[in-house]
């Protein structure tokens, strides 16, 4: 409500990018004005440009081979198939890592080779090769090894492996496939490392995920082995763990995750397809926002929760029952991942709101006994949202904690996990994301000295959230032929985001609450025409939203579908009462908060009316206007309400009595009520203020108020 009256939770950023004329010159004379600024803020360089990106083609992906290590990589893997040698495809344990693992697997089996894999546990072993796989691997008799989405920084732990081998009087070639940033004295020797991080390297395209350089690999196999577009079955798989990892869906990441999404349409592998059915989802309905929030989480949850084995199997079987019931495992495990998930967060927002300290500190640093490892960095994520300041989750189990952190825009978690690294036994991340290990008796140092760094580190602007658009819509941008031509801008995620429009000025004709309460459905007026729109999660705010307010809306458009016909529907992501409004109720509650401390600076009063920010009826305060008031607040309930909820009963009030009634009259109204003991009025510990009326109410003189007396003083020089 706070946001919608004040417009002081949320920061917007509108900056529009101009539009490039040559870009459309010639042959793109024709292309739609809204489409010419969504491919600029693409930063779309020409039509060739232009055509690609709208047009994606599975030959433009890059050569494989013009990786480098790629040729020796694929000839080694010649190598194993032919003569049937034993290889391990060491993976991950999320969706990039499992999609990659099973994608090789069942590649290298497809040719009848002896492919087995190796998913470390999140818990026991971490990310990486662990000390427990070094000597798993190092013990067998594994001709080659194929690291997937890891390996880049296992120098040692190579060495390792190499050297336990030679000990038992036997060679394993190693080739290493790795997407992360590359520290070169952690690099490790191997037959080959594909990564197009590698200093020098000449690949064009720097930001495949795990499973996209699994993808190229088996590209590049295939050529050799003069089955070239093998790789496609593959690209389902892909697409999945591209969009899941979150890397930029531009270059062949688009390409990727398009062609991945149109072959899960059509003719999805088995694996997918069973998962598809345990999610209800519908192959016609998959885009890249139902793969994030649909399948993602169900394959996360099984490494999350201890099994990322039964996702590998799921992506690699061929019976198509056993994929049915391994689906509907990973359902579960993620059922079970979100009570878990839901139960420590729920305990550490408890944790937060008790402790008065979280209020004034710039990261949360929030503790508990036995929290579950494989969800604390959702629970962060979850946090940060909530309050929007960086924060740790971490979980204590005896003298050792382990946690896990995420930050906002700016903050970078990283360094300041380092600044602390005396403390620390271990940390490990990057800028928005990372994980720590500590000893449990150095928590509320970790906690008292990074919100000491924090406090030269993170502005107060910085943990105002923002929310940005890039197109100042007018009423004709708004439509269901713009609708389309953003579809051709699909798939959506990193990189190229939904479009978000801002627009100044629509005009609230209906409003219903839906979802059992959770979530709006709204009509708008935009300029002379409607829009039918749905404002997620914000149910909350019915009470305070009247029609006819002039708002401005941030949004997405989208179909919606009814009876065979297509609607516009405007997906609103925020929303606010007009600038001109916002200035005038900022002005209101600066001035209510004066009176209360008797602080009133007339001045400042009087330039506000001049300004026309206010009038001067908006603080006079009379008789007629304290008896409606009065009236109101005795038949009030909840008698319990934050100063923002003030805006909310004084709308009512003005209303229905048809005066002006604003929250300024209304709270001068309540404190002299309170100093003529009508009411008692006071402020909880909560921020909330309570109303009591006592039992015995005596007739008073409103001249007997100190304060109705001050505040006719302050506005006598303005009526």
């Amino acid at each position: 409500m706070k946001n919608y009256y004040l417009g002081n939770v949320r920061r917007w950023v509108i900056a529009e990018t101009p539009v490039k004329d040559d870009l459309f010159s010639g042959e793109g004379k024709d292309v739609p004005e809204i489409l010419k600024k969504l491919l600029s803020q693409r930063n779309i360089k020409n039509v060739g440009e232009a055509e690609a990106f709208l047009n994606p083609s599975l030959e433009s992906m890059v050569d494989p081979f013009v990786l480098e290590g790629m040729e020796s990589a694929a000839q080694r893997i010649i190598q194993a198939v032919q003569s049937k040698e034993k290889i391990l495809v060491y993976g991950d344990y999320d969706v990039d890592g499992v999609s990659a693992t099973a994608m090789l697997v069942h590649f290298l089996k497809s040719f009848g080779t002896e492919a087995e894999y190796y998913i470390p546990d999140r818990i026991e072993e971490g990310y990486g090769i662990s000390d427990l796989a070094v000597e798993y691997i190092g013990s067998r008799d594994y001709n080659l090894l194929i690291t997937v989405d890891c390996g880049i920084t296992a120098r040692s732990q190579i060495e390792a492996i190499q050297k336990l081998c030679a000990e038992n009087g036997r060679l394993m070639d190693i080739i290493v496939t790795d997407h992360h940033q590359c520290n070169p004295e952690l690099m490790p020797e191997a037959l080959a490392v594909l990564n197009p991080h590698i200093p020098g390297s000449k690949y064009p395209f720097k930001n495949l995920c795990g499973a996209g350089l699994a993808l190229k690999l088996i590209h590049a196999v295939g050529i050799r082995l003069n089955c070239s577009d093998e790789y496609k079955n593959y690209l389902d798989l892909a697409a999945l763990a591209t969009i899941a990892d979150v890397v930029e869906l531009t270059g062949e990441n688009r390409i990727i995750a398009k062609f991945g999404i149109e072959k899960i349409t059509k003719n999805p592998s088995l694996g997918i397809k069973a998962l598809l059915k345990a999610s209800e989802i519908q192959r016609n309905q998959v885009d890249s926002f139902r793969i994030s929030f649909g399948l993602a989480p169900r394959i996360n949850a099984a490494g999350r929760m201890g099994c990322a084995n039964c996702a590998v199997n799921l992506f690699t079987t061929e019976d198509e029952a056993e994929a049915g019931r391994i689906a509907m495992e990973l359902n579960q495990s993620n059922s079970k991942r979100q009570e878990v998930q839901e139960e420590i967060f729920n305990d550490a927002v408890q944790i937060i709101e008790e402790d008065t300290r979280y209020k004034q500190e710039k990261v949360m640093i929030v503790y508990g006994g036995g929290w579950h490892h494989g969800v604390i960095g959702i629970v962060a994520s979850k946090l940060v949202d909530r309050y929007h300041k960086p924060a740790f989750v971490i979980s204590s189990d005896g003298g050792k904690a382990v946690g896990s952190g995420r930050s906002i825009a700016g903050f970078n978690l990283f360094h300041a996990m380092e600044s602390q690294s005396d403390i620390l036994m271990k940390y490990g991340g990057h800028e928005q994301a990372g994980g720590l290990t500590i000893l449990t008796e150095n928590l509320e140092v970790f906690r008292e000295r990074i919100n000491v760094y924090a406090e030269s580190h993170i502005s107060d602007e910085m943990l105002v959230p923002t929310v940005s658009s890039q197109l100042e819509a007018a009423e004709g941008d708004i439509c269901l032929d713009t609708v389309k031509i953003i579809q051709r801008l699909e798939p959506f995620g990193e990189g190229n985001e939904v479009p978000l429009f801002c627009y100044r000025g629509a005009v609230l004709q209906s409003k219903k609450v839906i979802g059992n309460g959770k979530h709006l459905k709204l009509t708008f007026g935009i300029g002379s025409r409607k829009a039918d729109g749905v404002y997620f999660g914000k149910g909350y705010l019915d009470p305070g939203l009247f029609i006819g307010d002039e708002v401005d809306i941030i949004f997405t458009q989208e179909i919606n579908l009814w009876q065979n016909t297509e609607y516009l529907q405007l997906r609103i992501c925020d929303m606010h009462l007009r600038d001109s409004a916002l200035n005038r109720n900022r002005f209101i509650a600066r001035a209510a908060r004066q009176v209360e401390c008797l602080d009133c600076d007339q001045n400042w009063l009087y330039n506000g009316i001049i300004d026309k920010i206010i009038s001067s009826d908006d603080i006079v305060v009379n008789r007629d206007v304290l008896g409606i008031i009065y009236k109101y607040i005795v038949h009030m309930e909840p008698k319990s309400f934050s100063f923002t909820d003030l805006f909310v009963h004084a709308r009512i009030l003005e209303n229905k009595t048809q005066r002006n009634i604003n929250c300024f009259k209304l709270f001068v109204a309540l404190i002299v009520f309170d100093e003529l003991k009508l009411i008692d009025l006071n402020l909880e510990s909560d921020g909330k203020y309570s109303i009591t009326l006592p039992g015995n109410v005596k007739k008073v003189n409103l001249d007997d108020s100190e304060i109705l007396d001050w505040v006719h003083q302050a506005a006598q020089g303005f009526i």
